[in-house]
Formats: C-alpha cells, structure tokens, sequence
C-alpha cells in the first residue's frame, strides 16, 4: 500500500533515487540527504502510514525490531558513541513527509546537544557514498 503523492513511497518504488543503509520485505533505511550528524538515517515503512498513530499496533513490533537492527549496524559500521532516534507527528511537531518515518541520528562524545533543526547543508553525493560503503563492507 502506497500512496501516488508520497515522496518516501516514491523513494520505495524507485521513482526517486536513494542511498540505501538497509531494506527488506518490511522497511527502506536511507541516508538522510541533508542530514544533522555524518550516517543520519531514515528507516520507513514500506506501507504508506502518516503517522505513529496511524500504523496499527500488529505491525508495531515487526517495524521496532527492524529499526534495532538497522541502529545496531550503523553503530557498529560508522563506530560511533551514540544515537538518537527521532520521530515527529503531524506538521505542528515538525513533521514534514507525510509518511511514518524515525531518523537515527548518530552521535560523538562532546559533540553537543542535538539541534532539532533540519540542516542547511546538502550533503555531498561523495560523502553519502562513503558511509554507505562502510556500512555495507
């Protein structure tokens, strides 16, 4: 289930490029192209939901324990300290797609409290590359 207008279920169906983190049956993780801290990630479902209050409760469990398993690998790939998983409903909490979706921001001691800014800064096809190849090698 998808919807037409969607940009992520357009990311889904390849009608948008991505840098795939992870996928499968279930899930699309993607880098994150203007991205707060180096590996940001968006793990979505592939059915098309708005929000966290619109996927039902039966699909919940399946969706956490991909988004574990997707926060694992980026910090055990990118050897970073931390993360911070983040998820905003409706557009008055800062959610822009509308379409159910967490980041996994990753993080380094001392580099200071997470901005809750979207960044500035497009990220460079080079770099997006990189953190992709060393999350899968």
């Amino acid at each position: 289930m998808t919807d037409k207008d969607c940009l992520f279920c357009k990311i889904i169906d390849g009608q948008i490029p991505s840098h795939k983190v992870y996928e499968n049956d279930l899930v699309l993780a993607f880098l994150d192209i203007f991205p707060l801290s180096y590996g940001h990630t968006i793990v979505i479902p592939k059915k098309h939901y708005y929000n966290f209050l619109d996927m039902p409760e039966d699909d919940m469990g399946n969706y956490f324990k991909e988004l574990k398993k997707i926060s694992l690998l980026i910090k055990e790939k990118l050897k970073i300290d931390g993360f911070n998983i983040v998820q905003n409903n409706f557009p008055a909490a800062g959610q822009v797609i509308p379409h159910l979706h967490f980041h996994i921001i990753p993080r380094m001691k001392g580099d200071g409290p997470l901005r809750m800014i979207p960044g500035k800064v497009q990220a460079k096809e080079d770099d997006l590359r990189k953190i992709i190849k060393k999350i899968k090698d």
